[in-house]
């Protein structure tokens, strides 16, 4: 059988076809996967497998993909794949494209420009594995999780509680950015979003990467009146966390200073009014 001529139609649907299994190869070794373990992990044979790889047939778009995941690509890296694979799936079909303008065919000029702006795509960084690289804080690991449910279509808790069996409240929680995952639990929400291997990993990353969530101290809150002491049949009437000293003698009028503590003026050094009332108050030592 002889060669096609340069240029014409056979050679070009020859060209395409090469060049995708190229492609698919190059993804393959950068897997460091072999053509049985891809076989293994896609449920196909390994015969079909090398035949497509090798640019013997032209793959279905199943199978292709089968390889993809295989190999740890996904997302929206895949989504470029699938629109590189159906302009070279142009060029094995039939009416394949022709050199002239014809009603109803595309032109091989029109598929070389369409081939390489998507083969120029397909190597692009992931841009979701690119986000999740960059995250540094639960808001961040918040909005990664509702992109990836996008992706997917997933647009209920519920659905994924039953996907990944995380329940609710813990999942609200880690999208709302007010909860830290786990690494397993988050591992089993990252195969129920369909994330791929790199991304996978790129998860579980994240969380080092995290710092744990810590509660703002409380405030710290005045000792008691030492006077109260009821034990002794000593009570202070004065509010518990009151600040005056104690400087009345026992049975002297009492100014209520619990509740002038606390209390400022208007100008700096300004001087509050202490108004007499009618507690007697029991000191130390009464």
């Amino acid at each position: 059988m002889t060669d096609p001529e340069f240029g014409s139609d056979e050679w070009q649907v020859e060209y395409y076809r090469h060049e995708f299994a190229y492609l698919l190869r190059s993804v393959r070794k950068r897997a460091g996967k072999t053509v049985r373990e891809i076989a293994e992990a896609s449920n196909y044979s390994h015969p079909h497998i090398a035949r497509s790889l090798k640019g013997t047939r032209f793959p279905n778009w199943k199978l292709v993909r089968a390889i993809l995941n295989a190999c740890g690509v996904g997302g929206d890296q895949l989504n470029c794949w699938l629109r590189l694979w159906k302009t070279a799936s142009a060029t094995q079909s039939w009416p394949r494209p022709s050199s002239a303008h014809e009603p109803g065919r595309r032109t091989w000029v029109e598929i070389q420009q369409e081939w390489e702006a998507r083969t120029t795509a397909i190597r692009q960084p992931d841009a979701t594995l690119l986000q999740i690289q960059q995250v540094v804080t639960l808001e961040q690991l918040g909005r990664v999780l509702t992109a990836l449910s996008r992706r997917q279509g997933y647009r209920s808790l519920r659905r994924l509680e039953e996907l990944s069996g995380v329940s609710r409240s813990t999942l609200h929680g880690w999208y709302a950015g007010q909860r830290k995952p786990t690494a397993a639990r988050l591992h089993r929400l990252a195969v129920a979003l369909g994330a791929t291997q790199a991304e996978q990993l790129a998860l579980i990353q994240c969380l080092s990467r995290i710092s744990p969530l810590r509660r703002p101290p409380a405030p710290e809150r005045p000792a008691a009146c030492a006077a109260n002491n009821p034990s002794l049949g000593q009570h202070c009437k004065l509010p518990r966390f009151h600040q005056g000293p104690h400087q009345a003698t026992v049975g002297e009028s009492w100014l209520d200073d619990g509740v002038l503590d606390g209390r400022s003026g208007t100008a700096p050094h300004s001087q509050l009014e202490a108004v007499p009332t009618r507690r007697v108050h029991f000191g130390p030592g009464w």
